[in-house]
């Protein structure tokens, strides 16, 4: 079935392309603007014949989107951020992301852009041999949209209740709630550490696939994550006007403007006295 298909551990190629985002790991996490002048810590790679760049293709919440093109079955792209400093698992509170479906795309209809919290074990980002990831996808949630929404913008939102599975170089964890991957019930993560997020799509889909990813968000362990892909950044915004005296204002201007002729004329009589004018 799609579910099966989609739900199978990801290939050798695709761990070592998620692999490759480690030299990532030395940005701070925060909300940005990300276009390709600026990527605000955000990489991306593409395999397979797959594709993906900031274009204004398909654009969302302004100008532009992360726009993924997967011809064949073995095409993938991905985008990910790394943060500055690791955040327990046990501290995340909610995660976020909106994925784009072109209805001309062949693969299996289920099949969407997916989301993923990248860990390590020993909380250590620099010792990549313990990293794993806890993977969302739409089409496993409950209840599961059977096909996915096309040729619409569709937000996703990620909560310790989501259903997630974890992916570690061919190892796959069952399909559960991500609060029993947090707890330990369930894979071998509950002491892990955030160390970044993904968003991708590909991984032996098949059929191609066309569509794209934006504001991707992360809250965890005090740290905020939200990421707008855009082809340029807006301008900056005009200058505030300057403020228009009232009324109360003007006539306390008046007032003092007065006063300081009264004194002004004052002060020139006393002169013409003494001076016997």
């Amino acid at each position: 079935t799609d579910r099966f298909t989609w739900g199978t551990p990801m290939p050798a190629r695709t761990v070592r392309l998620i692999a490759t985002a480690a030299a990532a790991l030395a940005c701070s996490a925060h909300a940005a603007i990300v276009t390709p002048a600026d990527p605000a810590g955000w990489g991306n790679a593409a395999s397979g014949g797959g594709s993906t760049a900031i274009t204004g293709t398909l654009p969302r919440s302004g100008n532009g989107s992360a726009e993924i093109t997967l011809p064949t079955v073995a095409a993938q792209a991905m985008w990910w951020y790394g943060l500055e400093t690791p955040v327990p698992l046990s501290s995340f509170a909610s995660a976020s992301y909106e994925f784009y479906r072109d209805g001309a795309s062949t693969n299996p209809g289920i099949q969407a852009p997916a989301y993923a919290l990248w860990l390590d074990l020993d909380c250590d980002a620099n010792t990549g041999a313990d990293q794993t990831y806890l993977i969302y996808e739409p089409g496993y949630q409950t209840p599961a949209p059977t096909p996915v929404p096309t040729d619409q913008w569709v937000p996703q939102t990620i909560t310790p209740t989501s259903i997630v599975w974890q992916n570690d170089i061919g190892a796959v964890a069952p399909f559960m709630p991500l609060s029993a991957y947090i707890d330990g019930s369930a894979g071998t993560v509950s002491g892990a550490c955030i160390v970044g997020v993904l968003a991708f799509a590909g991984t032996g889909w098949d059929g191609s696939f066309h569509g794209a990813v934006d504001n991707v968000m992360l809250s965890a362990g005090g740290q905020s994550l939200a990421a707008n892909f855009e082809v340029s950044a807006p301008p900056p915004p005009p200058p505030a006007p300057a403020p228009v005296p009232t009324l109360g204002e003007w006539s306390l201007l008046l007032t003092g403007l007065l006063l300081a002729a009264l004194g002004s004329r004052q002060a020139a009589g006393r002169r013409r006295t003494r001076n016997g004018g």
